[in-house]
């Protein structure tokens, strides 16, 4: 049986990331047969429509062969003003690209958020509940 790839992306750029730490968490629990290699975003540089085309941005390049050759995508962003990261944003504009023939049709894909910040406002609604 082949083994299953899968490709981890964080919505964050930030050294102490959570979402970052999240997927190296997961990268040891994966069953066996499954590998999820981390795809860090930091190299991708803003979409510019003048730079897409048959032969974009090295970063660029690397990171759609790397989605492409994946089986399937392991999300984990911030959320930003009720919304994905700008980086993730970012990511997807050129990853989309060409329309027909994008590297994400069809490819299924995990999203999931980690942040402290839902867990400190849970515990300030549960003492409001509480009252």
């Amino acid at each position: 049986m082949r083994a299953v790839k899968l490709i981890g992306i964080s919505g964050s750029l930030r050294r102490a990331s959570s979402n970052t730490a999240f997927l190296r968490a997961l990268q040891g629990l994966v069953p066996e047969g499954v590998g999820l290699e981390l795809f860090p975003l930091d190299d991708l540089p803003l979409y510019n429509g003048d730079l897409d085309g048959p032969s974009p941005p090295a970063p660029v390049a690397r990171f759609k062969s790397a989605v492409e050759a994946a089986d399937g995508l392991v999300i984990s962003t911030p959320e930003y003003n009720w919304g994905m990261s700008g980086v993730l944003k970012n990511a997807f504009d050129w990853a989309s690209r060409p329309t027909n023939a994008s590297p994400l049709k069809g490819k299924p894909a995990l999203v999931m958020s980690c942040s402290p910040l839902s867990l400190a406002a849970r515990g300030r609604m549960d003492r409001c509940a509480r009252r």
